[in-house]
């Protein structure tokens, strides 16, 4: 990662993230709040660690994640959705093995998916973006600190 991508100002049509509201001419604004995302999401890259971005509803946390990562790592993104609603390791094993587009049939059973997956996330490295982690199975997360 280089300096320059780290310290460069947004420019306008930078990578624009997705709007939410399709409104014509909408332009990404480069805020403090947007900044402090792409500085934590570069320095976490780079330590190749775990963060978390955290805050009240409605503040722009997944805009700016989605908006830093493009700007930063795209090639990079899993960016996890969940079909169902309080998600578990099930739901989070097949989502990766939808998202890493690994060969042949997803295997039926946790074991031989789990091993599967051990094999392919080494491979390189990945920025995975799990939003609305508050909603996700509390059984699952009880002993891993979700809320």
């Amino acid at each position: 990662m280089t300096s320059e991508v780290l310290t460069a100002a947004w420019e306008p049509g930078d990578m624009e993230p997705e709007f939410f509201l399709d409104v014509p001419g909408a332009r990404l604004v480069t805020t403090d709040v947007l900044l402090q995302v792409q500085d934590t999401i570069a320095e976490t890259i780079e330590a190749r660690a775990m963060s978390l971005i955290y805050g009240e509803s409605g503040l722009g946390k997944t805009f700016a994640t989605r908006a830093a990562l493009k700007r930063i790592a795209p090639d990079l993104l899993l960016s996890l959705q969940f079909a169902r609603s309080r998600p578990g390791p099930k739901d989070l094993r097949e989502e990766l093995f939808h998202q890493l587009r690994l060969p042949g049939k997803r295997p039926g059973t946790a074991t031989p998916l789990y091993r599967q997956l051990m094999t392919a996330l080494p491979r390189r490295p990945y920025v995975i973006v799990c939003d609305e982690a508050q909603q996700y199975n509390r059984a699952w997360c009880g002993a891993r600190g979700c809320s």
